[in-house]
C-alpha cells in the first residue's frame, strides 16, 4: 500500500474536515415555529408565557399558566427558492408536511395564605427550532473556474504516484486509504486524476507535485442541484416559580439534536469542442448529526395597569457533532479512440469525519407587553446575539478550523432581531398578527430575515384548536465549492407555513 512523505501530509492535513462557514450559519439560525398561536403572534412572547413553545424562548412563562396543559403542532411547508449564478436565475420548489412541536405543563398552586410564593409550574417542550428542508437548482455560464480548478487545488503537493492505481489495487481500496489516512483533501486528488479531470504537469515522473486542468479555461456550462433535509430539534426542561402574582422567575435545561443531510450535483460542460475533457458530474452526499446542550434563565415582570416586562438569557449552545460523507465522479474526455466515458464512483467509502465541536453563541431577549383586560395584547421581542462568536473545535484542531474561525470572525456580525405580535379575542375565538425581523449576520447580506404572520384559535371550552401561517424571505449567498471553484451562489427564499395546533386542559 502506498505511502505518503511527510512533507505531503503537512499540505494536506488541513482539510481532514469538510466543515464550512456555510455549515456554521445554517446550524446558527432559527425559524419561528410551534403553536398557531405562538406563531401567529411572531413568537413575541417574552412577556406574555401562558404559551408551550414560548416556554422555550423565556422559562418564566411556565408560571403563566392558570391550569395544566398539553398541545401538539404540525406543519405544512413550501419552500420556493430562486437561485442566481453568474446572472441566472432559477427557480425551484419543496412541499413538505411535519409533526414538530409537543409540550406539557404541570401547575401547582400553593394554598398557604401566608407564604408569597403562589405557584410553581414544571414544563416539557419538543420544539422544532430549524428546518433545513430546501431544494436550490442553479444553472449559468462560468467564465472563470472549472471542475478541473477544483481538483487541481487539492492535488498541488501530492506526488502523482501516490493517487495512482497499481497492480492488485483497487479505486474503492486506495479512496478510502486515502481517506483514513490524509483525510478529505487528498480524496479529492485521487478522484479528479482518476477521472483525467487533472494531469500532472511531468507525466514521467512519479514524484511530480505540480498539476492543471485538462478542461480548456475558458466559459464552461454549470448546472447545479442541492437538496437540504433535516432539522434541529430542541428538548427544554422548564420550572417556573411566581412570587406574589406578580414576578415570574424560570429556569430551564435544553438538549439538542440535529440532524442534517445535502446531496448536491455539479454537471459541467466545456464550450470548447477541442477542450480534452468535455464534461463532468461531480455528486456529493454529507450527513451531519450530533447532539449538545444549553440552559436558560428568565423573568417576567407583571407592572400594574397591565404591563408586563420579559427577560431572558440563553447560554452559547454547546454542539458535538459528526460528520458521513459519500462522493462520485464521472468525465467524458476526448481520446484517440473517441469520446470515452470514465466512471470514479467508490460506492462503498463512506467517510467518516473527526468529530468536532461547535459553539453558538448566547442570546438576550428583551421584551415587553400590554394586555387589555380580555380584548387583546400588543407584544414586543428584541433579540441580540454576536455570531461573530461562532467557533469550531477539536481535540486536536489544527490550522484548518483555526483559519475558519478567522474566517467567521471576519465574515460575520451580531444578529438583532424585532419581534411584533398582538391579539383580539372576541368569545371563543382569538385572532393573532405579527411580524418579525432580523438582521442577516453575514456581512455580505444587507436584506434582513422577514416573517409575516397571521392565526386563529378557537376555544371549544376545554381545549383550543388553532391553525397559523407564516411567510418567511431571506437572501444568502455561499461559494459553489469551498475551494478552486469559488464562484457564488446568491439564493432567495420565499418560505411558506400553515401550524395546526391542538392544546387540552389537563
Amino acid at each position: 500500500m502506498k505511502v505518503i512523505p511527510t512533507v505531503i501530509l503537512l499540505v494536506i492535513s488541513n482539510t481532514l474536515w469538510s466543515q464550512s462557514i456555510t455549515d456554521a450559519l445554517l446550524l446558527a439560525q432559527e425559524d419561528i415555529t410551534g403553536t398557531s398561536r405562538y406563531t401567529g403572534m411572531a413568537g413575541a412572547f417574552g412577556a406574555l408565557g401562558g404559551d408551550l413553545s414560548a416556554i422555550a424562548d423565556n422559562p418564566a412563562g411556565a408560571g403563566v399558566f392558570n391550569f395544566s396543559e398539553w398541545g401538539i403542532s404540525s406543519t405544512i411547508t413550501n419552500n420556493k427558492t430562486s437561485a442566481t449564478y453568474f446572472s441566472r436565475t432559477t427557480p425551484q420548489e419543496l412541499s413538505q408536511f411535519q409533526i414538530d412541536q409537543f409540550g406539557i405543563v404541570l401547575t401547582l398552586n400553593n394554598f398557604q395564605p401566608e407564604s408569597d410564593w403562589t405557584k410553581i409550574a414544571f414544563a416539557f417542550n419538543l420544539k422544532k427550532t430549524a428546518d433545513f428542508g430546501s431544494k436550490i437548482n442553479a444553472l449559468g455560464t462560468n467564465p472563470n473556474q472549472n471542475l478541473g480548478d477544483y481538483f487541481t487545488y487539492y492535488a498541488d503537493g501530492l506526488a502523482t504516484e501516490n493517487i495512482e492505481v497499481f497492480e492488485n489495487e483497487t479505486v474503492t481500496g486506495i479512496y478510502e486509504y486515502l481517506g483514513n489516512n490524509f483525510g478529505y483533501g487528498a480524496q479529492q486528488a485521487f478522484l479528479g486524476y482518476q477521472a483525467y479531470l487533472i494531469n500532472p504537469s511531468n507525466e514521467n515522473d512519479g514524484s511530480n507535485t505540480f498539476y492543471h486542468s485538462n478542461i480548456s479555461h475558458g466559459a464552461v456550462s454549470h448546472e447545479f442541484s442541492s437538496q437540504y433535509s433535516g432539522s434541529h430539534q430542541k428538548y427544554n426542561f422548564a420550572f417556573s416559580a411566581v412570587y406574589q402574582n406578580k414576578l415570574y422567575l424560570g429556569a430551564a435545561l435544553n438538549t439538542h439534536q440535529i440532524n442534517f443531510e445535502q446531496r448536491s450535483m455539479l454537471r459541467e460542460r466545456s464550450n470548447d469542442p477541442d477542450s480534452p475533457i468535455q464534461s463532468a458530474s461531480f455528486e456529493n452526499i454529507l450527513n451531519t448529526f450530533g447532539t449538545g446542550f444549553s440552559t436558560q434563565i428568565g423573568l417576567i415582570f407583571q407592572f400594574p395597569k397591565s404591563f408586563r416586562l420579559g427577560l431572558s438569557y440563553h447560554s452559547p449552545q454547546w454542539l458535538t457533532l459528526e460528520e458521513e460523507g459519500q462522493q462520485a465522479l464521472s468525465s467524458e474526455g476526448l481520446f484517440e479512440s473517441g469520446l470515452i466515458t470514465t466512471i470514479v464512483d467508490p460506492n462503498e467509502v463512506i467517510n467518516t469525519y473527526p468529530k468536532y465541536r461547535l459553539t453558538i453563541p448566547a442570546k438576550t431577549t428583551l421584551s415587553i407587553a400590554y394586555v387589555f383586560d380580555k380584548k387583546g395584547l400588543l407584544s414586543f421581542d428584541y433579540r441580540w446575539s454576536d455570531l461573530s462568536a461562532l467557533a469550531f473545535t477539536t481535540d486536536s484542531q489544527g490550522d484548518y478550523l483555526g483559519q475558519l474561525n478567522t474566517s467567521i470572525k471576519s465574515s460575520f456580525v451580531s444578529q438583532q432581531g424585532l419581534r411584533i405580535g398582538g391579539e383580539y379575542r372576541t368569545g371563543r375565538i382569538q385572532i393573532q398578527g405579527g411580524y418579525s425581523t432580523s438582521t442577516d449576520p453575514q456581512k455580505s447580506i444587507q436584506d434582513p430575515i422577514k416573517v409575516l404572520t397571521a392565526g386563529l384559535n378557537y376555544d371549544l371550552g376545554g381545549s383550543v384548536f388553532g391553525i397559523s401561517m407564516a411567510r418567511q424571505t431571506k437572501s444568502s449567498t455561499r461559494p459553489l465549492y469551498g475551494e478552486g471553484l469559488s464562484s457564488t451562489l446568491l439564493t432567495e427564499q420565499n418560505r411558506m407555513q400553515f401550524f395546526l395546533t391542538y392544546r387540552m386542559k389537563l
